[in-house]
């Protein structure tokens, strides 16, 4: 294994399909281009997982609204890729962004544990592939870091999807944006869900890309000079962050769940509003 090939990229605002996108963005345009990720603060919940709703939006989406905000766009673009075509792209291209199944990358934390959708890089090495992955998480396995493994291209799991990505031409950095729901119909879902362990263990990967996104964007409208008073209110993202993973063990041994935590997460998603609002210029 070696570093990464972009410390510069901000590993702990991004999730796990922006965060090798940013990797790209900055290696074909330069230092910073991965912060126009948080360009746009969303709040617009979808239909989830367990009947909630979610925050997460479907991995190629996200990778191509994030590419149009970072200048990339995918080309070669392929469903349901095995480790074959995955090779057969890579030789021809000097990384291919794909988007498999964690349980089944032998690098990460997840892998034989748990399943979600993640994007990787993969590349050629000889004979083998080189695997680029900047994801930075701490796991309930252990911690997933930032950096480079060589494989045989049979150990590579099949992509639900990859592509190669190009520059667009004529990009121009976009301006802030928010795009905020009202939060009432999510956070009622949340307390009245009858599961409360499921309803946990979902609030709390939705409050860790929640507080992400928002860390992003105040990072990208700092990158842009603009001068914000966002510090409190991100610090107080962080420890709700914190509270739901804390809510979410206790919950596993039998024991309640803080009464102060979707009240909490209903307040600062009200105080979004206000807090990043876009002043005219």
């Amino acid at each position: 294994m070696t570093a990464p090939a972009a410390p510069c990229v901000r590993t702990g605002l991004l999730d796990c399909v922006q965060v090798n996108l940013a990797v790209l963005a900055d290696r074909r345009h330069g230092p910073g281009r991965h912060l126009a990720l948080g360009a746009r603060l969303r709040f617009r919940p979808e239909p989830g997982p367990d009947g909630l709703p979610t925050v997460d939006p479907p991995p190629e989406r996200h990778l191509r609204e994030g590419g149009a905000l970072v200048g990339l766009r995918p080309d070669l673009f392929a469903h349901r890729v095995p480790a074959g075509g995955l090779r057969a792209m890579a030789e021809g291209a000097s990384a291919v962004y794909a988007v498999a199944d964690s349980y089944d990358m032998p690098w990460l934390p997840y892998a034989g544990r748990a399943h979600m959708e993640h994007g990787f890089l993969a590349g050629t090495h000889g004979d083998g592939a080189e695997v680029e992955d900047a994801y930075d998480n701490e796991t309930a396995w252990g911690p997933a870091r930032p950096g480079r493994w060589t494989f045989p291209w049979e150990r590579l799991p099949t992509a639900s999807f990859a592509c190669t990505l190009s520059p667009v031409p004529g990009y121009r950095p976009p301006r802030p944006e928010l795009c905020l729901d009202d939060p009432a119909a999510y956070v009622e879902a949340y307390t009245a869900h009858p599961d409360r362990l499921a309803a946990l263990r979902r609030l709390t990967a939705e409050t860790w890309l929640l507080t992400r996104a928002r860390h992003l964007h105040a990072a990208y409208r700092a990158h842009l000079g603009e001068r914000m008073d966002a510090e409190d209110h991100l610090r107080r993202w962080d420890r709700l962050t914190s509270t739901a993973f804390i809510a979410q063990r206790r919950a596993e041994r039998g024991k309640p769940a803080p009464a102060a935590l979707l009240p909490e997460l209903a307040s600062l998603l009200t105080a979004d509003r206000e807090v990043f609002a876009v002043r005219p210029h």
